[in-house]
């Protein structure tokens, strides 16, 4: 597989200080918000229980699966997931250190309406996570939002399904939200790139991205964008 997924539901966390890193629980208290704080914490753990689970730090019987209960890890497994620090480089990125060493893996993190969910694919690839859920949106929203070629049905999903699309894309390039997401077309047809955006894809090689969507619980969409640095070209198609 390409990349390896891991959702939880944010309101079954355990308490902060059971899985954060020292350096992770000073960040959580510059954090003001009740709700940032969770969907921060959410997405923290859901990238430790992956990325525990894929290193081997625990067996998988020791973790949660997607949607699984969070309340059956024992303090041992929590006490591992201490060791993973995720640490907030400038561009907003996450970066990964087990112990004290990098890891070279690639990650990222979403969250969405009391759900938060972590990916990781192999060094040497770029990735980008988002899911949303499916809702009524402003007129306006999709005017300012969307090129006249991704509207579509213009459908509270599909127009979601395009946004998680633009979502997934600015995270892989690397650059967070500033960049404009209406650089980012996503189309019937395929990808394409204008401005800022292709400029950053020239600057990651032009590596090949392969976006899939799909429909996660029943109210959500969760999509991730893929690219091996070994593979350049054209983009794959939607």
């Amino acid at each position: 597989m390409q990349y390896k997924t891991q959702f939880i539901k944010i309101k079954d966390l355990p308490p902060a200080d059971a899985f954060l890193s020292s350096s992770e629980s000073a960040y959580l208290q510059t954090l003001r918000a009740e709700k940032r704080k969770g969907d921060w914490l959410g997405g923290r753990f859901a990238l430790k229980t992956l990325l525990a689970r894929e290193s081997g730090l625990l067996p998988v019987c020791a973790l949660p699966a997607a949607g699984g209960e969070i309340s059956e890890m024992s303090a041992a497994a929590l006490n591992v997931l201490k060791q993973i620090d995720v640490v907030k480089l400038p561009s907003g990125a996450p970066q990964v250190f087990v112990g004290s060493v990098p890891d070279a893996r690639t990650v990222s993190i979403t969250h969405s309406n009391g759900w938060a969910a972590a990916a990781v694919s192999a060094p040497g690839t770029f990735l980008g996570v988002d899911l949303e859920k499916v809702e009524p949106r402003s007129r306006a929203w999709a005017e300012d939002f969307f090129d006249e070629a991704e509207k579509g049905s213009a459908s509270d999903e599909h127009l979601t399904k395009v946004w998680t699309q633009k979502e997934a894309v600015v995270k892989l390039l690397g650059r967070g939200l500033s960049l404009n997401t209406r650089e980012i077309i996503c189309e019937e047809g395929g990808l394409r790139l204008t401005g800022r955006a292709l400029e950053e894809w020239k600057r990651l090689g032009s590596v090949k991205i392969t976006l899939s969507s799909a429909r996660f619980e029943t109210d959500f969409v969760f999509t991730a964008a893929f690219a091996n640095a070994a593979e350049g070209g054209k983009f794959g198609k939607i």
